[in-house]
């Protein structure tokens, strides 16, 4: 039974009673008010016996609705909201006749209610929703992340030196696995390579060695026996025999300079330095060099015993050759950081700001006016210690002449957070030595 048949038998009680139960039983589940009116503005039928449709927020949506007036509840006509209250009304029609209208009043209180416990069923949901998805994505992302962590380790071993570090192919997706091989195979290569490389660099300077100090030998003791005219010529081929074993002798060090598999110890700097300014103040005498260095308090630093010492001859040594009589050059180390600087200082003639980055190169001699007659390997192979512990080199200009070469290698863990300031700060006080 609908509003229609209700008003189209407006005599029929029985089927008014039977309309106003079903209204009675729809506000009750749904608590909203419901009456139905005739053309007039006449109660038909009401939910319950209170409504007053005289009343101007429930008369003027009514009236709107018996004039033909069929909106939507989000439009003007039809639709009223009052403070607390919801009210929609509808025309009733009988074919294209307007017989009455249907008017609803709803508490807003319950309507927000309802909004409220949908969004709150919402809001539940999606946290559920969420929470799921992040519970999952950590296992997810761990699984995809691994292989990627896998590759930065290995990568950062084989640098370090371990070059038996391979990335296990198991780990991650099946995507990563052949990914994995691949790089494994590359890694195999190249180590292979590298170490072929060295092999033949060590292997053909110690075979040729022993047939240069013979022929050495063997040319000195022509020395008695050839005309003096000759004689020059002679102490020229000694001198080039004595050049190229001093070479074969620089790149089987620069070949072990180069393996990184060895471990680091803490070295105390200034122990060290002493030393190697005891080995070479004859040297220094000869030429009427004074070697400045510092006091007995040290700086520890972590490098693999007995770089730190080879790395100090060949800058002092480079210091000597270029160095003039009544200089000194000074040998001095502080704390810069996390590293232990030390710092090499002649009063030559320097060099200009670029031949200091390339004399770094491997063979690179200077110019005619360095006046250095080396096999240009002594520097790179200093710098290759260097960075095999960690460190840095660099050769810079000093004022008004001379070359400050400065290395830099890591201190011991304990030494670096004692280290508080990153500015340079002397560990001891320069001094002439005896």
């Amino acid at each position: 039974m609908d509003a229609t048949a209700v008003l189209g038998d407006l005599g029929d009680r029985a089927s008014t009673t039977a309309f106003e139960k079903r209204l009675r039983r729809y506000e009750s589940n749904h608590q909203t008010a419901v009456v139905l009116v005739d053309t007039k503005g006449r109660v038909v039928a009401a939910s319950r016996t209170d409504i007053d449709v005289a009343a101007a927020a429930l008369h003027s949506p009514l009236a709107k609705a018996l004039r033909g007036n069929s909106v939507e509840p989000s439009q003007d006509l039809g639709h009223s909201v009052q403070p607390g209250k919801v009210i929609v009304a509808e025309p009733v029609r009988h074919g294209d006749e307007v017989i009455g209208a249907l008017g609803s009043v709803a508490s807003s209180a319950a309507v927000q209610r309802d909004v409220e416990s949908h969004s709150i069923l919402l809001i539940c949901a999606a946290a559920l929703a969420l929470t799921a998805v992040g519970l999952a994505s950590v296992p997810l992302s761990r699984w995809l992340l691994r292989p990627i962590r896998e590759f930065d380790n290995t990568v950062h071993a084989i640098i370090d030196g371990a070059y038996d570090v391979r990335v296990r192919c198991g780990a991650g997706p099946p995507e990563m696995h052949g990914l994995a091989d691949g790089f494994n195979r590359m890694a195999d290569h190249l180590v292979t390579l590298l170490e072929t490389q060295r092999a033949f660099v060590a292997d053909a300077s110690h075979q040729m060695r022993n047939p240069l100090t013979a022929l050495r030998l063997r040319v000195e003791t022509l020395e008695t026996g050839v005309r003096p005219g000759a004689r020059k010529q002679l102490q020229q081929a000694v001198a080039e025999i004595e050049r190229l074993s001093t070479l074969l002798d620089q790149l089987l060090r620069l070949a072990r300079a180069e393996v990184r598999d060895q471990s680091v110890a803490p070295v105390d700097v200034a122990e060290v330095i002493a030393t190697r300014v005891a080995a070479w103040e004859q040297s220094a005498a000869r030429k009427q060099i004074t070697l400045l260095t510092p006091g007995t308090d040290g700086t520890v630093s972590a490098c693999v015993p007995g770089h730190l010492e080879q790395i100090l001859d060949v800058l002092i040594d480079n210091a000597l050759h270029v160095s003039d009589a009544d200089t000194s050059i000074t040998i001095r180390h502080m704390v810069a950081g996390a590293y232990a600087q030390i710092q090499v200082i002649d009063e030559g003639p320097g060099m200009s700001a670029e031949d200091c980055r390339r004399a770094l190169d491997r063979f690179w001699r200077g110019g005619k006016s360095s006046g250095h007659e080396g096999s240009g390997l002594g520097l790179a192979i200093a710098d290759t210690l260097v960075k095999a512990n960690g460190g840095s080199l660099r050769l810079l200009p000093t004022a008004p002449h001379g070359i400050e070469a400065r290395v830099e290698m890591p201190l011991c863990p304990r030494a670096a957070q004692a280290s508080q300031s990153p500015a340079l700060v002397p560990v001891c006080s320069r001094a002439t030595a005896d």
